[in-house]
């Protein structure tokens, strides 16, 4: 490898890890809280050998064995401890960044000079790098499964690319392509993109478009059938271990004018967050309701058309082996498995910056071989200047948007706060922050909340499980009861499992404040038999048994707890027990005499 380039590869990563350095003080945010500490799963007994295959955190398609494995190795091996998750995640980004450079400079034309190969090389990491729209799976611990497909994905293309032997080629692209889908399904785009790598890169020279398409079936044949054979066993351990290829299909229809409607949204959608992701990062993106979408107005029209506009021109100069036009079939590609082309069940947001990482590495490694190529003379010589400009105006923007963003994704109350300040309507942006202001004990901010969300019997059954935790907390058992009510009449709470034990959790609480001694202890252990790997019942449990003097029963349910709880929570919990012991001989002895 060129020194110079060594050096500044290093010179753009110790960049992009300075500017993510405020990641070793964040948190567990969103679904890493249910991941990595409400249930041992991963931690705990041999569980997570299941878990890998099939019913992960209760998602029913969840099928990214590779990214289990790695969750399972930071449950264990790091001791579920935030900072070191973090570290895992930012190494990951470091190496993706550094792959698309390696990519960027393999692509660029032979006879790019060295100096400027090694600049638009560098420019392209730096604008991977620094994306501000990867912000989210670099800080959520829970998208390293983003980012593992992504490096797969990158590897698959760079030995594509790189390794000269047709066998060793073939061989290792195919197993990028499995190890990619075994991260997640999202890699069903690495073939597209193998192919549309072949068809700009191909050297024979000018010549008639099918016998330009011979010349690379001859060299690439291996690594085509090597593909489809990793499908094809990809496939076939998602039979064997979920007995389905495909995720449950959403009951829309699959050809519908709102379906196009919604094609075209995400599609520009997403190439407004390439192009300029500075504004509009939060967590939920729940402002477009589906009507709009279904609405045929002039607006809607231009949009489609736009839409379509940008992918007609990127096949017209993709077919030229333009690489301008490749970048833009490069991002289409990235971004068809996230387009909802196909009616299947996705969570409320339409879209996430995390689902266009793939895209953002191909636009940053293909622009600098476009750039390259473009004809710099005479005066055009000096108008490239103006694209640099741009960049590093944009650049700058960027890096400024990283750091704003950074301490929004690494604390949770920040991060809810944020996200009902852009949606101020959404139903799960108040459930999130609910959520947060009960576990820090905040009850004077929850109250207001919990009360409104349950007189608007808002379609939330965990606001409801949170509004009755909150009227157990603060005595109020009127509240807690009316909550419960709501909540056992929405058809959410038996499809949910996770949920249905904390609704059952919530209600053995409240029978323990009504002194019903007898149905709280059959309560929480109908918690644990649904679910023996989740501490909190247990934990539940051993208080109950404390305070009613069953002392040996209650060591043994504690026991049992601080093995299913992280090692830095076990402490805390182990002097609650401790307090809830001392307490009963003053609360039961007898009094003495006036």
């Amino acid at each position: 490898m060129n020194r110079h380039w060594a050096w500044l590869t290093l010179a753009v990563l110790v960049l992009v890890a300075l500017v993510y350095s405020p990641v070793w003080q964040a948190g567990l945010v969103w679904d890493d809280k249910t991941i990595f500490r409400d249930n041992a799963w991963l931690r705990y007994g041999d569980a997570w050998q299941g878990f890998i295959f099939r019913n992960f955190a209760d998602w029913g398609d969840y099928f990214r064995p590779l990214a289990v494995a790695l969750f399972t190795f930071e449950a264990r091996v790091l001791d579920a401890l935030p900072a070191s998750m973090h570290l895992v995640s930012l190494c990951l980004h470091l190496g993706n960044t550094m792959l698309v450079g390696m990519l960027a400079r393999r692509l660029l034309p032979a006879d790019t000079g060295g100096t400027r190969a090694h600049v638009l090389a560098a420019l392209a990491m730096l604008g991977y790098g620094l994306h501000p729209a990867l912000v989210e799976p670099v800080v959520w611990i829970s998208c390293q499964a983003e980012l593992l497909l992504t490096l797969f994905v990158l590897l698959g293309l760079l030995c594509n690319v790189t390794v000269r032997a047709a066998l060793p080629r073939a061989a290792a692209v195919g197993a990028c392509f499995f190890l990619a889908a075994c991260c997640k399904e999202s890699a069903i785009a690495l073939p597209a993109l193998v192919l549309l790598l072949d068809w700009l890169r191909d050297d024979a020279g000018p010549m008639p478009a099918l016998a330009r398409v011979r010349a690379i079936w001859q060299r690439q044949c291996f690594v085509y059938f090597c593909v489809f054979g990793a499908g094809i066993a990809y496939l076939a351990l998602r039979w064997w271990a979920m007995g389905t290829v495909l995720h449950r299909a959403s009951y829309e229809p699959f050809l519908s004018f709102g379906r196009l409607q919604t094609v075209c949204y995400l599609y520009l959608a997403y190439w407004r967050i390439l192009a300029w992701p500075m504004r509009g990062l939060g967590p939920l993106h729940e402002e477009v309701e589906m009507q709009q979408l279904n609405a045929f107005d002039p607006a809607s029209l231009a949009f489609d058309l736009l839409a379509f506009g940008i992918g007609v021109l990127g096949l017209r100069l993709a077919w030229k082996r333009n690489f301008a036009g490749g970048a833009i079939v490069g991002v289409t590609l990235a971004l068809l498995p996230v387009l909802h082309i196909v009616p299947v069940t996705f969570e409320r947001s339409l879209y996430h910056e995390r689902y266009a990482m793939i895209a953002a590495a191909m636009l940053c490694s293909l622009l600098p071989a476009a750039f390259a190529r473009a004809p710099l003379l005479g005066p055009l010589r000096r108008a490239a200047v103006t694209p640099l400009l741009g960049f590093a105006f944009w650049l700058g923007f960027a890096l400024l948007n990283v750091r704003a963003i950074l301490p929004l994704w690494s604390d949770e109350t920040k991060l809810w706060t944020w996200a009902l300040r852009d949606n101020p309507h959404s139903i799960s942006a108040q459930d999130h922050l609910l959520s947060t202001w009960l576990e820090a004990g905040d009850y004077l901010r929850a109250r207001p909340l919990a009360v409104k969300l349950v007189a608007e019997s808002a379609p939330c059954p965990n606001c409801m499980i949170n509004a009755a935790n909150l009227g157990v907390a603060q005595g109020d058992a009127a509240l807690a009861r009316s909550a419960l009510d709501k909540a056992s009449h929405m058809p959410e709470l038996t499809m949910q499992p996770r949920m249905l034990r904390n609704f059952i959790l919530a209600s053995a609480q409240l029978r323990e404040f009504d002194k019903d001694t007898d149905g709280a202890d059959k309560a929480y252990r109908d918690a644990i038999a649904m679910d023996p790997l989740e501490p909190e019942a247990h934990m539940r449990l051993a208080l109950l048994l404390a305070r009613g003097s069953r002392v040996p029963e209650a060591r043994e349910a504690m026991t049992q707890a601080l093995a299913l709880y992280m090692p830095q929570q076990r402490e805390v919990r182990r002097k609650e027990f401790e307090a809830a012991l001392a307490a009963r001989p003053a609360a039961t002895a007898p009094q003495p005499p006036l």
